[in-house]
């Protein structure tokens, strides 16, 4: 059988309130400068939540299913439509963590299995966790005074990574207010992977200023 060509695939994944949207965008708007065929697939649960939706404390195994198989068959179009980079706004664990919060283990542990195989037939060739720092950004949906749920389920995320050894890279605490240095941290490793630099080779300027925009820890 002939082989697919596959999306290179990012997930930008936290807790609610954490800045994960807009990174999405900017790393996208990134991407595109750079000439790549760039799609984001927005978090299915905030408009699924306008549609009636029941979420996060008040979701239903119906509900959270839903927004799951719904957040799947996004990330499936990205293949169909040929998409070089498709920047995920959430992955299919963190759907499964409200899901699991809400309706235990015990009744969840068949779609975490599933999960299990869709990750391993269609991966993430990249999955960023955006740390819990700052305030809780209210985005007019959730719950946006509950600091504990924020952080129970950042816990929760993390665990299951854990648990499925999915290889992730947790952001670092930003040093400067628009937290540029994330963009230009995801944009140096995508460019690393994409289209790697021939030794030697000079820079191009998309690269140079993805590194200025990055903060190198010590």
């Amino acid at each position: 059988m002939p082989s697919e060509k596959k999306p290179y695939k990012i997930a930008i994944i936290s807790t609610h309130g954490t800045g994960k949207t807009t990174l999405c965008y900017d790393v996208a708007a990134g991407l595109k400068k750079m000439n790549f065929r760039t799609k984001v697939f927005s978090e299915v649960a905030s408009v699924a939540c306008e549609e009636g939706v029941p979420i996060n404390q008040t979701t239903t195994l119906p509900a959270q299913l839903y927004i799951m198989l719904t957040h799947m068959c996004e990330e499936l179009k990205g293949s169909i439509r040929n998409y070089e980079v498709v920047v995920c706004d959430r992955s299919v664990f963190d759907n499964w963590i409200y899901l699991e919060r809400r309706c235990g283990r015990s009744r969840t542990d068949f779609i975490l299995d599933f999960i299990r195989h869709y990750a391993e037939e269609f991966p993430y060739d990249a999955v960023y966790k955006v740390p819990l720092v700052g305030p809780l950004v209210p985005d007019g949906i959730r719950d946006a005074e509950s600091r504990e749920f924020q952080a129970d389920v950042y816990g929760r995320l993390g665990s299951l990574l854990d648990e499925l050894a999915i290889p992730h890279m947790t952001l670092p605490v930003p040093q400067s207010a628009m937290r540029s240095e994330w963009r230009g941290l995801i944009l140096e490793e995508t460019l690393s992977r994409l289209r790697p630099v021939v030794r030697g080779a000079p820079l191009t300027a998309m690269v140079q200023a993805a590194r200025r925009a990055k903060v190198l820890l010590s």
